[in-house]
């Protein structure tokens, strides 16, 4: 069997090997050189004396990353007072140069810009830490293969060439050879497919699948991406609540060492909104914004600004300097455009001491009436803030973590997984047009609703996995009866003829015993990525594309 760089130790000395790798580094000595050589398992010294004039001018000849295969006896490294058993190096007895390198463009010892890395992706993946990931990637999905065999789930295929099935981003097209004007679009995920293994009988399935999605791109979402797709039927959402929590515990505990408990929390979709400001919280940050004063304000004084989105927090015994003016240029960065700030100094006997600061009218009687009604103890700070209709998800995520910063609230580390339920099951897009929070094969937590006349009141039986603040999963029951997923299609305005042209088939196999079904597809670049202890998804993709969708290394799209 061959053998790599980081196969060998001091148990190998005196044996005669060879090896194949690229040059990492050269020393020149008097009358040695020392030529470091890499491979994708790691690091080796080789030793070349003066004394064969061949070898030497040979070596000497060698470029930083040439690909060379040497031959050579393993002697034991002498280093004063260093007995570790990896300290061997080859005396090189003959050398093959394949290919010599040019000088390089990028700095293989220190970071690169992501222009230049992503340029030369295939130098910066000969970085061993670089490679590691990968290696860590491959062994993750062996393990999810392990896993999911393990509890009887089927690993089947589905089509990448496919018609378009509309699933909240735009579709990739693929121009047919044989049809005139007609095309093929690539899968957003295995939607309809696997709700099709569903209805074929299909117990439990799985899959770990490429996905594209046309859309914006940022630090944790690529066009093309991989997923753990798993759809089970006459199952409901403990059981696969249970497969899916398993799965996390089992991949931290076996490639973090990190054990993490069963029964992930469940936290409601509006409470996430009103505690955290996002469907997506980072529950390391211990602070909430509170959801009472933020309801009055909304209901109440602050009425007029009912459309607009409303925070406050109360921070109790608060001793610090208070730096308005910084505060609040921050805030007015995040598209904040009022903000009010009360420091209570004292209350005795019910009768309050306090300053307030801020950018909207409000005199003492409201001040005091506010803080008599919610109770507001001594040294106590209030801040209210109300953004503006622009507002990013990102800007509240920011003002939250600015905010704990600011006034030392403590974040917690290690990972923090929590279900998001109960989210709606519709909600008005920017084109004014209804549309759903996850996909219109959603199934409504109670499929009368969808006969009442107030879409936007429905509750849907979906839920996403949050770890750290990133969305890991994403998942719901299915609607399994024709009539109920007409009546969804009716709702999100497609017309008929779209509904025979587009998912007639669909429509068709609903008719034939469909059974109750759901699943969840997980993010696996995300996972990796929290594994690792990367933030930036390119990092965990082999050639990933720039945030403006183009792939550096190879100029497309082209």
């Amino acid at each position: 069997m061959r053998k790599y760089c980081n196969d060998f130790s001091i148990d190998d000395i005196n044996k005669v090997v060879k090896l194949y790798g690229w040059v990492s580094n050269i020393r020149i000595l008097k009358c040695l050189i020392f030529i470091i050589l890499k491979d994708s398992t790691g690091y080796i010294q080789i030793l070349v004396k003066k004394n064969n004039n061949k070898l030497w001018n040979l070596s000497l000849s060698l470029s930083i990353e040439s690909c060379i295969g040497i031959k050579g006896i393993i002697k034991k490294k002498y280093i004063k007072g260093n007995k570790n058993n990896k300290d061997i190096e080859i005396v090189l007895s003959s050398i093959k140069i394949f290919n010599y390198s040019k000088s390089l463009p990028l700095d293989m010892f220190s970071c690169n810009s992501n222009l230049v890395k992503y340029k030369y992706r295939y130098l910066d993946l000969r970085k061993p830490e670089i490679l590691n990931i990968f290696k860590n990637k491959s062994d993750i999905k062996f393990f999810i293969h392990k896993f999911f065999n393990k509890f009887g789930f089927l690993d089947i295929e589905t089509p990448f060439l496919s018609k378009s099935f509309p699933e909240g981003a735009n579709d990739y097209i693929v121009q047919s050879r044989i049809y005139s004007n007609k095309f093929y679009s690539l899968p957003q995920s295995p939607q309809i497919f696997k709700q099709l293994l569903m209805i074929s009988g299909i117990n439990k399935y799985y899959q770990i699948v490429k996905c594209f999605r046309d859309e914006d791109l940022r630090i944790d979402r690529q066009s093309e991406f991989t997923q753990i797709d798993i759809e089970l039927s006459f199952f409901n959402f403990n059981d696969i609540r249970f497969f899916v929590e398993k799965l996390i515990c089992d991949l931290w505990l076996n490639f973090k060492k990190i054990n993490i408990s069963l029964n992930f929390p469940l936290l409601d979709y509006n409470d996430s909104i009103d505690l955290y400001g996002t469907d997506k919280p980072d529950l390391r940050n211990s602070l909430k914004f509170n959801k009472n004063i933020s309801i009055f304000l909304k209901k109440g004084i602050l009425s007029e600004f009912k459309l607009c989105f409303i925070k406050s927090i109360i921070i109790d015994n608060y001793f610090g300097d208070l730096n308005l003016n910084f505060l609040f240029d921050y805030l007015k960065k995040k598209n904040v455009y009022c903000y009010l700030c009360i420091r209570i100094i004292s209350k005795i006997n019910g009768i309050y001491n306090y300053k307030f600061n801020g950018k909207y009218f409000c005199d003492n009687d409201w001040v005091l009436n506010f803080l008599k009604k919610f109770d507001i103890k001594s040294n106590s700070l209030i801040l209210i803030f109300i953004l503006k209709k622009e507002y990013s998800e990102k800007d509240i995520i920011d003002i939250r973590n600015f905010l704990s910063d600011y006034f030392n609230f403590k974040r917690k580390s290690g990972f923090f997984p929590v279900w998001i339920v109960n989210f709606p099951m519709f909600f008005i897009d920017k084109n004014k047009n209804i549309s759903t929070h996850h996909h219109p094969f959603t199934k409504p937590f109670n499929e009368n609703d969808l006969y009442k006349s107030n879409y936007l009141d429905i509750i849907s039986s979906s839920y996403d996995l949050v770890i750290n603040g990133y969305e890991i999963g994403s998942g719901s029951k299915r609607i399994n009866n024709f009539n109920i997923q007409k009546k969804v299609f009716d709702i999100l305005n497609i017309s008929k003829s779209i509904q025979i042209k587009k998912y007639g088939f669909f429509l068709e196999a609903l008719k034939y015993g469909t059974p109750p079904h759901l699943g969840i597809a997980l993010g696996l670049d995300r996972i990796v990525m929290l594994l690792n202890n990367i933030l930036d998804i390119k990092s965990v993709i082999a050639f990933p594309k720039t945030s403006s969708g183009i792939c550096l290394l190879t100029e497309a799209p082209d």
